[in-house]
């Protein structure tokens, strides 16, 4: 079981959205789609979720083309901030729908969560505040218990608290029923440690698509003055540098065997969110105007 894309492009506008994408999106995993704004994830997740068409190329679901057999998404859940929603539904409405149309739509449990966030059932939710429609598309999604869930930034406009709380939520969910979680986000740090896989991309192509483990275990700051940087970078994969005042701050990947002791540099591992960053940063030409 799995989700299959092959050959896939997206044009839209003229502009191609996406380029030429091969992605695996194994069962039972949970991944992080990361890129900057505009790099296609959400037209990705979209064209998953069958409300977008690829201009080439094509998905399989569990080895059924979405094309030839659009039962199989029912298997499916995306979660949006588009307005899908009739403008005045309230919420025990929508909860009702989502148990007609999900087969395995945990209508208690997302009652549960909705009691728990204080959201009134009778409320109308095209008047509910951003919070208040965050938190319950999440319940929505959270209670749903399919083989894949897309979420796109499901703690949008949330504080810290609320942030940490719905993530507990989608273990929680992940828990009752193991499934493919494809979860993106430009909160890269508060989702580390809950994600197994990240696939990046770029420009409408996939940069990066690995174990996060297996990333961050090669991705390092090297930090000292400029002589001793310098040297100690010949023949590493440098991911970006900063100067300041003699003293130069350099990311690379490096090997077990790279790493030496020596009182000029300072050698730290990179956690996610700052890898992110040093592979991404060029998206606004600065090693293009160098």
């Amino acid at each position: 079981m799995a989700i299959e894309i092959r050959g896939m492009s997206k044009t839209a506008d003229e502009l191609l959205v996406l380029n030429d994408i091969d992605l695996t999106f194994q069962e039972k995993k949970i991944y992080g789609l990361l890129g900057q704004n505009d790099s296609g994830k959400t037209t990705l997740m979209r064209l998953i979720a069958h409300l977008r068409f690829p201009s080439e190329g094509y998905i399989e679901i569990d080895g059924i083309d979405i094309e030839d057999d659009q039962d199989v998404l029912k298997q499916v859940y995306f979660l949006t901030h588009d307005h899908i929603y009739p403008k005045r539904a309230r919420l025990k409405h929508i909860v009702k729908w989502m148990g007609m149309f999900y087969p395995n739509f945990q209508t208690e449990e997302c009652l549960l969560l909705l009691e728990k966030y204080h959201l009134n059932e009778k409320a109308i939710f095209s008047k509910l505040p951003l919070k208040k429609k965050t938190l319950f598309q999440s319940c929505l999604a959270f209670s749903n218990d399919v083989d894949y869930l897309l979420l796109d930034e499901p703690v949008f406009g949330l504080d810290a608290y609320h942030r940490h709380a719905l993530y507990q939520d989608m273990l929680a969910s992940y828990d009752r029923y193991p499934k493919t979680i494809i979860l993106s986000t430009h909160g890269i740090d508060e989702i580390e440690e809950l994600i197994e896989r990240v696939v990046i991309l770029e420009d409408g192509q996939v940069l990066i698509n690995d174990e996060v483990k297996s990333l961050i275990k090669r991705a390092y700051s090297v930090k000292g003055p400029e002589k001793e940087v310098r040297e100690f970078l010949q023949k590493k994969e440098i991911l970006g540098q900063e100067y300041r005042r003699g003293i130069i701050k350099a990311y690379v990947q490096l090997e077990a065997d790279d790493i030496i002791d020596d009182k000029h540099l300072e050698i730290k591992s990179l956690n996610l969110q700052e890898l992110f960053i040093q592979l991404t940063r060029d998206v606004y030409g600065e090693r293009g105007d160098k």
